[in-house]
C-alpha cells in the first residue's frame, strides 16, 4: 500500500463494496438466450440411461480415470498459477526499486 494512501476500515470497504453490489444490480440486467439456441441444447444435451451410469461408477477402472484426471487437472491450474503469480510478483518488484 503507498504511505500517500491513508488505510481504511473495514466499515468503509463493505460500505463501498454495498455501494457497488447496489449499482451492478441496478445496471446489470438478466438477459433471455435466443429460444432457438435453448431449444437446440436441449436436444444436444442427454443424460445417459441410469444402467449406463450404474455401470461406469461400478467400474474402479473409470473411477480412478476420473480421480486421476481431476487431480492431474487441479496440479496443473496450481502450478500455473503459482508461475503466474512469481512472475507478476517479479515484475512488480522490479518496478519498485
Amino acid at each position: 500500500m503507498s504511505p500517500k494512501m491513508p488505510r481504511r476500515s473495514k466499515v468503509n470497504r463493505e460500505a463501498d463494496l454495498s455501494d457497488l453490489e447496489a449499482r451492478l444490480a441496478r445496471t446489470l440486467r438478466p438477459v433471455a438466450p435466443p429460444a432457438d439456441l435453448v431449444q437446440r441444447l436441449r436436444e444436444r444435451i442427454t443424460l445417459p440411461p441410469p444402467r449406463l451410469v450404474a455401470k461406469r461408477l461400478a467400474s474402479w477402472k473409470f473411477f480412478f480415470a476420473v480421480v486421476g484426471g481431476t487431480l492431474s487437472g487441479l496440479a496443473l491450474i496450481i502450478t500455473l498459477a503459482r508461475a503466474l503469480f512469481y512472475l507478476v510478483g517479479r515484475r512488480h518488484a522490479g518496478q519498485r526499486a
